[in-house]
C-alpha cells in the first residue's frame, strides 16, 4: 500500500467515525482487525475481529452528541501509518468512567494504523 492510499483509507474511516456511521467505519477494516486503546501506557480496551469492533462501535454511538477526530500530522512507512490526532467530543449520557452528560473534552493523541489486503488491519489509539 502506498502512503496516499493509506491516508485516504484513514480519512474515510475517520469521516465515518465523525458522522456516527458504523457501516462506513467497518468498510475500511480487515475482518481480523485489532483495535487497542492505550491511556497513560496502559491498554484499557482491546477488540479483536470486525464483529466485535462493530458491537463496540454500535454500543458507543449513544455516548456522544458530537465527536470529531482530525489528523494533524501523518507519517507512513512499511505499511504502518502514524497519525497525530486532535479529538473533541461532547457526552450525551453518563459514561462508564463517571463523566457526566454534556461534558465537552478535547485531547491530543496518536493513532497507529497497520494495513493488510488494502484494509486497516489494526488501530492503536494512544492518549
Amino acid at each position: 500500500m502506498e502512503a496516499s492510499q493509506a491516508r485516504q483509507l484513514i480519512d474515510s474511516y475517520l469521516d465515518a467515525y465523525n458522522c456516527f456511521e458504523v457501516e462506513g467505519m467497518l468498510a475500511c477494516l480487515h475482518p481480523e482487525v485489532i483495535f487497542e486503546n492505550i491511556e497513560e501506557g496502559v491498554v484499557t480496551l482491546r477488540i479483536e475481529g470486525k464483529d466485535a469492533f462493530e458491537s463496540r462501535a454500535a454500543e458507543t454511538l449513544e455516548w456522544f452528541m458530537e465527536r470529531i477526530q482530525h489528523v494533524t500530522a501523518f507519517q507512513f512507512q512499511d505499511d504502518r501509518a502514524v497519525a497525530d490526532i486532535w479529538y473533541s467530543a461532547m457526552t450525551a449520557i453518563e459514561l462508564p468512567n463517571g463523566v457526566k452528560p454534556g461534558t465537552t473534552f478535547q485531547l491530543v493523541g496518536q493513532s497507529i494504523f497497520t494495513f493488510r489486503d488494502g484494509l486497516i488491519a489494526s488501530i492503536t489509539d494512544i492518549s
